[in-house]
């Protein structure tokens, strides 16, 4: 759905991670509104055991959430490294990630795309639910879409997610189940040739008991998984609190039988009921009735007075919604406005602009830079939004560096607000890795993040950069792919190609997985989508083959066309002299040639491009 960039927050001075939706996925109007929705929505929780999200937003058509940046690795990348889990590690893990689940449900979200590549495991041990991006609020009409538009991944959706059904939150728990399987086993329950094979087998195939694969799973363990992976939704875990229970309890009674599972059948025996007395029960009834007047008449009191305590409750209610509760308002989007109208725009929303930093940046003087809240968000009115403001460029004097060590060079530039370009290197008197000279000279007046190239004396040894893979992916993609790992673009060669669309890279040089040096160009071969076929007419003139046949009105010639390069035969008919020019339709693609045939003799060869439009000669 996107690509995701590290980057660093000036303002916090802290790494985040920036995922930017991809160029391609930003023309589906109703998939941005989705995102935008969605991306929100997620913004809203807070939970040890979820990645924080701290902004979403859109600048010039690129759509981004800034989230907190986790180091380690995934769930999945950790299961491969280890092969499997020890059971206890992986119960303290499916806590956790319970733990995110139980949070995010009470607040009307279901991730609906649990699975161990979007499960973070941080250097500390620390477990952080990734990738909201696919979830929604639940509403009355949480549906997930089968066919093309089946969300999540295929092997570890619900079954309820394969056919297309009604998703909620024991729909996530179900995909636990099978994170936790895969924990301690090491393989995913279900395997199949295609997502549609894979997709059955959660509707229709038991599972295989994970014990089975790894008899050291304790009893309650596998009692647990298997809750969970019920095809039937009402026979799993109701809620997350739920499954964190009995998996605390497995942690402290490994051989416990304390898992509940419900059953299909009733284990009540059959029961004989004794024959009921009508007249008896009558007359029980009556004298019954006799004992409770006072009763009935206090209920026809206590009735009509709780009515009317309703109506003036609910009269109440109204009149202070009305005229003391104020609605909530939606804060606009002032990044990238003038003072003045940032706080225009504000005062019209009965919010307050408070100026919290003033700094230099590359914008003009007075353009708000940072806004908290941020645009979208509801606040009670009267609310206070805190901006940052820029004080335009900052001029900086360029420090003398040369004679200095690269690194304390950079350190120099750097401290001072300057940018540190790819250095040169040359050969020189000076000692190795000695600043020779820089391409701004001393004192000179610059604006602030000007690019400094140094010259270092001596060229170090060469980089050796990994290819990567990009065939398959969008040419602008590839190319900011190229560019990011030190690498150029060199020659673009496009050309049809049947298997792939239109802008998709089909070819690469070197190929993927190849050592180059930094710098290295790297041709691409991008696809203009299928060949074109455009059907052809061929015209012959019967006229001038008919000299050696006697004219009696009737004679008639035998007319047939062969492929030349396999010999193939595209038409073959008799056609009567009288006809004169006859008009035969060929169809193919790319550029053919073909041979003609009058009576068996080779008459002429031509050549046929169903490229183009115009019919052949």
């Amino acid at each position: 759905m996107a690509i995701v960039y590290k980057a660093r927050c000036h303002l916090l001075k802290r790494h985040v991670a920036v995922k930017v939706l991809r160029p391609e996925l930003v023309e589906d109007e109703e998939f941005v509104a989705r995102f935008k929705r969605e991306s929100q929505a997620a913004a809203s929780l807070s939970h040890p055991n979820i990645v924080n999200i701290y902004d979403v937003g859109e600048e010039n058509g690129i759509y981004y959430i800034v989230m907190e940046y986790v180091k380690g690795k995934t769930l999945k990348e950790y299961i491969r490294e280890k092969g499997k889990l020890d059971w206890e590690e992986a119960v303290r893990i499916a806590i956790q990630i319970c733990s995110a689940l139980k949070h995010a449900h009470k607040n009307g979200i279901i991730h609906r795309d649990i699975k161990p590549q979007n499960i973070l495991v941080s250097e500390d041990g620390t477990i952080k639910v990734a990738d909201f991006g696919i979830a929604r609020a639940v509403t009355s009409a949480t549906v997930t879409m089968a066919g093309a538009n089946v969300m999540g991944s295929v092997h570890y959706f619900s079954p309820e997610q394969a056919r297309g059904g009604h998703v909620d939150a024991k729909s996530d728990l179900y995909s636990l189940g099978i994170v936790l399987y895969e924990m301690v086993t090491g393989t995913v329950p279900f395997e199949g040739d295609t997502a549609v094979s894979v997709a059955l087998k959660h509707i229709q195939e038991k599972v295989k008991p994970p014990g089975e694969l790894n008899p050291d799973i304790p009893k309650s363990l596998q009692d647990v998984i298997e809750k969970a992976m019920e095809k039937d939704q009402n026979k799993r875990y109701q809620t997350a609190g739920e499954m964190i229970k009995d998996l605390q309890r497995v942690l402290k009674e490994p051989n416990g039988n304390f898992v509940a599972r419900s059953d299909d059948e009733s284990d009540m025996p059959t029961q004989v009921f004794r024959p009921i007395n009508v007249e008896k029960e009558q007359q029980e009834s009556r004298a019954e009735s006799k004992k409770r007047p006072l009763w009935r008449k206090l209920l026809f009191i206590a009735i009509p007075l709780l009515a009317i305590l309703a109506l003036f409750f609910y009269i109440g209610s109204q009149i202070y919604e009305n005229h003391f509760v104020m609605e909530d308002v939606e804060v606009p989007r002032v990044v990238g406005m003038n003072e003045q109208d940032a706080e225009k725009a504000l005062q019209e929303r009965n919010l307050i602009m408070k100026v919290i930093e003033r700094k230099n940046s590359s914008q003009e003087e007075g353009i708000i830079l940072y806004q908290e809240p941020a645009e979208g968000i509801k606040v009670k009115p009267h609310s206070t939004v805190n901006v940052v403001v820029s004080l335009g460029p900052k001029t900086i004097k360029v420090p003398n560096v040369v004679g200095l060590s690269q690194r304390d060079a950079e350190i120099a530039l750097e401290n001072v607000g300057l940018k540190v370009g790819l250095p040169e290197y040359v050969e020189s008197d000076m000692p190795t890795g000695t600043v020779v000279r820089q391409s701004i000279e001393p004192n000179t007046e610059v604006v602030e993040n000007t690019e400094i190239v140094l010259v270092i004396s001596k060229k170090p040894e060469i980089e050796l950069i990994e290819v990567q893979e990009y065939v398959g992916l969008k040419e602008e993609i590839a190319r900011e792919l190229i560019e990011g790992i030190g690498l150029r673009v060199g020659k673009v060669i496009k050309d049809y190609n049947q298997q792939y669309s239109e802008g998709v890279v089909y070819k690469q040089n070197p190929h993927a997985g190849d050592t180059v040096e930094r710098g290295r160009e790297i041709d691409l071969w991008v696809s203009l989508g299928p060949v074109p076929s455009y059907p052809k007419v061929l015209e012959i003139d019967l006229s001038q083959y008919g000299e050696d046949q006697e004219d009696d009105g009737d004679e008639s010639i035998r007319v047939t066309i062969k492929r030349a390069d396999d010999g193939q035969v595209v038409y073959d008919a008799e056609h009567a002299l009288s006809e004169g020019v006859i008009s035969i339709g060929l169809e193919g693609s790319g550029i053919v040639r073909y041979i003609i045939y009058i009576d068996d003799r080779q008459v002429k060869e031509i050549v046929v491009d169903f490229t183009k439009k115009e019919d052949a000669d």
